[in-house]
């Protein structure tokens, strides 16, 4: 696989309120149109933009897989965004989402039905460590800077956790999103930072974790309960977006929670700890995250792109 990295210019002046990453549209649509291209796979709406332009100048196929939900708040939060979506969708010979919550909302708000297609885990990179943390431990990699993650909500709920559990811990990614300002939340007593950017540090902190928890919403999948699955932890995470969906009412692999009920919360975090002293625990975790692993999605990504390359070419 060839990469090419592109230099991304600086936001010009008074674009602060449109769509991110519109400065690097117009060398995107000259290397599409120029570029004998078989597929242009477009992650990000600005991409898919760059390509529904590209492809009026001769540019190639389009398949936009829109990762994220498509709320309202999200759709009206810049300026010409619900244009540039429509615009891409219409021009995108197929388009993609992470999970059914995130098609239910598409359809919902952008009358289109798109393909569920997630992505997948890497289950060798994540493996189960041989033994824990002595002490309950869990562990949080979410990014903080990021509000729908409501590391503040989560941060408040292991206060009160720690009333009946002393001796637990709580594992923070120390990784903010820089593309997010946000400040850094005060840890309560048994909580510490983490830097999870290093080479297997993500893989170390799930496995001396007894379970991880992902206390945001509108989550449209949700990577990170994926990962702590294969490294074989159980999960807590909130009745919002994609998570239920990966959960499927299986208690043996974690606990969901209502979002805004703090005390629900609390009490899925203690049930998740508890989970450790089930044998089959790890076992069960490892075989939900096989469901979503890239040895059984690939060939469904592969069938994308040859959908879309025949379907041009007929």
């Amino acid at each position: 696989m060839r990469v090419i990295r592109c230099r991304r210019p600086p936001r010009p002046p008074g674009m602060g309120l449109y769509e991110l990453f519109l400065k690097t549209l117009p060398d995107v649509v000259w290397r599409l149109s120029r570029g004998a291209f078989d597929v242009a796979h477009a992650f990000h709406l600005s991409s898919a933009f760059a390509a529904c332009v590209a492809r009026r100048f001769g540019g190639p196929p389009i398949a936009y897989s829109f990762h994220g939900l498509a709320t309202r708040t999200y759709i009206v939060a810049r300026r010409r965004r619900l244009e540039m979506l429509e615009r891409s969708v219409a021009a995108a010979d197929v388009t993609t989402v992470l999970s059914e919550a995130a098609a239910d909302m598409f359809a919902r708000h952008l009358f289109v039905q798109p393909e569920v297609l997630p992505a997948g885990v890497s289950l060798e990179e994540f493996p189960p460590a041989p033994a824990r943390h002595e002490s309950p431990t869990l562990l949080c990699a979410a990014s903080y800077t990021d509000p729908r993650k409501r590391v503040p909500f989560l941060l408040h709920a292991f206060a009160e956790l720690r009333r009946n559990r002393p001796n637990a811990r709580l594992l923070v990614a120390d990784n903010p999103d820089p593309s997010i300002a946000g400040k850094r939340p005060r840890l309560p007593e048994g909580a510490e930072w983490v830097d999870l950017n290093a080479p297997g540090a993500l893989a170390d902190a799930y496995g001396c974790a007894w379970a991880t928890v992902l206390p945001s919403v509108e989550e449209a999948q949700g990577m990170v309960l994926l990962e702590s699955l294969a490294a074989g932890r159980p999960f807590v995470a909130a009745a919002s977006g994609a998570p239920p969906e990966i959960h499927a009412n299986r208690n043996e692999i974690g606990r969901i929670f209502f979002p805004d009920d703090g005390a629900a919360l609390v009490e899925a975090l203690d049930e998740a700890l508890c989970l450790r002293q089930n044998v089959g625990t790890e076992g069960a975790c490892r075989a939900r995250a096989t469901d979503f692993s890239w040895q059984r999605l690939a060939p469904a990504h592969e069938r994308l792109y040859e959908t879309v390359v025949t379907g041009s070419r007929s």
